[in-house]
Formats: C-alpha cells, sequence, structure tokens
C-alpha cells in the first residue's frame, strides 16, 4: 500500500468563495459536496489561481433541497502546482480531499 495513502487524506472545506487549497504538488483525491444554497459551478483547477489547468468542472444545477445529501467526487489526480477552487454563481460548502 502506498505509505501516502495509509495515512489519509487532509480535508479542507471551502465555503462559497474562490480558494487556494493547497500550493505544491500531490494528490486531490475528491472533491465533497457538503451543501448547497445557490445553484452555479465549481470550477477546480491545477494552479493558484485560475490560470491553472482546469481538472473538474462540477455544474451543480439540481434544485436546492432542505434534506440534500452530501455527495462524493473521485478524482485521484496528480497535482503539479496547486489546487485552487473557484465558485460561479454557486454557494455552498465543498471539502477537497488531498495530499
Amino acid at each position: 500500500m502506498d505509505p501516502i495513502t495509509m495515512q489519509g487524506w487532509n480535508p479542507t472545506n471551502v465555503v462559497a468563495t474562490d480558494t487556494v487549497v493547497k500550493t505544491g504538488a500531490g494528490v486531490m483525491h475528491s472533491v465533497v459536496l457538503n451543501g448547497v444554497t445557490t445553484v452555479g459551478d465549481i470550477l477546480i483547477y491545477d494552479g493558484v489561481d485560475a490560470g491553472g489547468t482546469l481538472l473538474a468542472t462540477l455544474n451543480v444545477r439540481s434544485a436546492v433541497s432542505v434534506s440534500f445529501q452530501g455527495l462524493t467526487f473521485l478524482y485521484d489526480c496528480r497535482i503539479d502546482t496547486g489546487i485552487y477552487v473557484v465558485f460561479t454563481a454557486f454557494v455552498g460548502n465543498i471539502t477537497v480531499m488531498h495530499h
């Protein structure tokens, strides 16, 4: 087993603002959609700003529900520069799991 994954993943909670989650090389394991207030898009870049390489676009378009259950998107992708998250119209809460 890989010694990095044996120790678990680092969670970074991001709430409704563009955020540098991590700087430097590593792995983005998953993104957990914890809650939605306003639908929109979540863009995730390999970089420290939106000028990096786009890794994922999560289009959160379903109706907002009080009984919303979390949803996990698995990536397990290598990161060369860092992880940067951009919210476009989306208001809510995500957790990025990474090393």
